[in-house]
């Protein structure tokens, strides 16, 4: 099989993020295929539901500070995904996405047409499974093509 689009889903804070970079950037070159580097910043809504013993559950209305900090974090976010992708895979563009990581990946690799997605697995036990979820087992699930998991075992053979 030969791709033609292929997209590599990062977490910029994850240590996997250089072994993905360095398997998407082999597998497009290797096919002459387009690559970019997405990665997702979770969205911020004008009212956040909250809980307190106190009241129950409500909602409070998210602080202009709240905000205001939230749109520096994805801006910090996309300055250090552009300059990992320029370091570890030249030529390729970087995407940032908001949203849940699993649900956007997969609308925009289907928006682009992608052929494979590329991406890191932890591969947690089960407990950390259940408590902490998976996204790589979630974006399995909703991508629109093959979907290419590195591990670390995987990523220490990229040098």
């Amino acid at each position: 099989m030969q791709f033609k689009s292929i997209v590599a889903a990062i977490d910029v804070d994850d240590d996997l993020a250089v072994g993905v970079l360095k398997a998407a950037q082999s597998l497009a070159q290797k096919d002459g295929a387009g690559l970019q580097v997405v990665s997702v910043w979770p969205s911020v809504s004008a009212v956040t539901p909250t809980f307190s013993a106190e009241i129950a559950a409500s909602s409070s209305v998210v602080s202009q500070a709240a905000v205001e900090q939230h749109r520096a974090g994805r801006e910090s976010c996309q300055n250090r995904l552009a300059e990992i992708a320029a370091k570890h895979a030249p030529g390729a563009k970087p995407v940032m996405l908001d949203g849940d990581p699993a649900d956007a990946t997969a609308e925009y690799a289907l928006k682009i047409g992608a052929d494979l997605i590329v991406t890191g697995s932890h591969q947690r036990n089960f407990w950390n499974t259940l408590f902490q979820g998976s996204a790589s087992r979630e974006l399995v699930r909703e991508a629109p093509c093959a979907v290419f998991l590195v591990t670390k075992a995987f990523a220490s053979t990229l040098a």
